[in-house]
């Protein structure tokens, strides 16, 4: 049944799993949770699982799949005790993880983006693993900053990284960077660099748009994936931890998109959407194997479509990749991690047995390798995994991305549903950037306010 990731009956993945679950020898580092105390090896469960371990996978772009197929025959190979099955929830898991709580019945495990493990835990459907991650002696510096700030909310461990998505890694054409007579081995350092790139590798002869420089206005969509791309980049916050509210108004995200909007005025925005429509309309590939970009950045996910639709162009010969750029105060190359996680559900009848397979999904070095197989990029910076996947330089740049990424992903920091209309409007003339960012931030201030009465909120930095 591999593929079928929008399937929701039980997708008949029954294995049966560990006697005592002790043979789990590849698990991550020694130390106590944050302690980065301990010795390389980590420490050997002694309990056992009796039960039943049930896995409700993410749909599209979650944790089922042959990957999770894999992981479990692999695992059931060494063990026998539990029986593991996953359940592809393809559709609005809150809400049937909600359900099944409130009902006593809930899976074991269930996928979702590290985003989301915050919002997941003040709405009390996740149970910590924070006696678990102890007693294994995993510890914090085996994952990235921005994993670590996710699944420690509140100072305890709520999930494990999957598969990491860093956003965002540049990617450029070099023979575009060679006919402008720029290096085609490094991409722009500063935005200020990026600012005189634009112009020399943009084309629009005779009205008709041979080349697009970079659409910075615009990465996977003019909302929340480009605002909290370029405010890091620039330096920004639009949460302010210490007084636990949120930031939309903050002086370097109004430079950000001050700056991007300007962009999308100089090279005609509205123009450069109906050329990327025209394309979307009639393909389902991603509009960047036209080769009319020059620099865009892209996910993992997004490289691998590039695969299949036109191996010659996803290759180190022709997409260079590198560190996103910076205007101070941000730093080179910043990176917010994303991708898909795994957390224990709140009630969870087999905490032991749910424990051991996200541990084997994420933090043990024979099944973060499938991982890198299979799937993507583990989460796991102890993985063999990523070093088998650095020996490709495109590959490496995403690895290099998920080790330095230092912050958690957007919804964890902002964990309503912010409309980011106003900056559209923007875009077309309609208001200015500054008028925009204060519409943003007044609905998502009421909207967070509203949240923290609903929910009772943790440390979220």
């Amino acid at each position: 049944m591999a593929g079928e990731t929008r399937r929701r009956h039980l997708r008949g993945v029954v294995r049966t799993l560990g006697s005592g679950l002790a043979g789990l020898a590849g698990v991550a580092a020694a130390g106590c949770a944050g302690s980065g105390a301990g010795g390389d090896k980590p420490a050997a469960s002694k309990a056992t699982c009796g039960g039943k371990v049930e896995v409700w996978t993410g749909g599209i772009g979650g944790i089922g799949g042959p990957a999770m197929d894999r992981l479990i025959a692999d695992f059931a190979a060494k063990n026998a005790g539990c029986t593991v099955l996953t359940n592809d929830q393809a559709d609005d898991m809150r809400t049937k993880v909600t359900t099944a709580v409130a009902a006593g019945a809930p899976p074991t495990l269930f996928g979702t983006s590290p985003g989301s493990f915050r919002s997941y835990t003040d709405a009390g459907l996740i149970a910590d693993v924070n006696d678990f991650f102890k007693r294994d002696r995993l510890n914090k510096d085996d994952f990235s900053t921005a994993f670590w700030i996710a699944m420690n909310y509140g100072g305890k461990v709520r999930g494990m990284p999957f598969r990491a998505n860093p956003d965002f890694v540049l990617h450029w054409l070099k023979p575009h960077f060679q006919e402008a007579g720029l290096d085609p081995n490094k991409g722009p350092q500063t935005i200020a660099e990026l600012d005189r790139m634009i112009p020399m590798l943009h084309r629009d002869r005779g009205g008709e748009l041979e080349r697009i420089g970079m659409q910075p206005w615009d990465l996977y969509g003019t909302g929340a994936n480009t605002v909290n791309a370029w405010t890091r980049a620039f330096g920004g916050s639009f949460y302010d931890e210490a007084k636990d509210e949120l930031t939309f108004n903050h002086p370097r995200i109004l430079r950000a998109v001050e700056w991007y909007l300007e962009w999308a005025r100089r090279l005609d925005a509205p123009r450069i959407l109906a050329t990327a429509n025209a394309f979307n309309s009639t393909s389902d590939a991603p509009f960047v194997v036209t080769r009319k970009w020059s620099i865009h950045p892209l996910t993992p996910s997004w490289f691998n479509r590039i695969k299949v639709a036109d191996p010659s162009l996803a290759t180190p010969e022709m997409i260079g990749s590198g560190p996103f750029p910076y205007e101070a105060p941000g730093t080179p190359g910043q990176v917010t991690a994303g991708g898909w996680g795994v957390m224990m559900v709140a009630g969870a009848a087999e905490r032991e047995g749910g424990w051991e397979f996200m541990k084997y999904m994420g933090a043990s070095e024979e099944g973060t390798t499938t991982v890198a197989r299979l799937t993507g990029i583990p989460g796991w910076l102890k993985s063999p995994g990523l070093v088998e996947l650095s020996k490709d330089p495109i590959q490496k740049a995403y690895v290099d991305g998920v080790r330095r990424a230092q912050f958690a992903q957007y919804g964890f920091y902002v964990p309503v549903s912010v409309s980011f209309a106003p900056i559209d409007e923007a875009i077309a003339g309609k208001r200015s950037v500054r008028d925009a960012l204060d519409a943003i931030h007044r609905q998502a201030t009421t909207l967070y306010a509203e949240y923290k009465t609903r929910f009772k909120t943790q440390k979220a930095g």
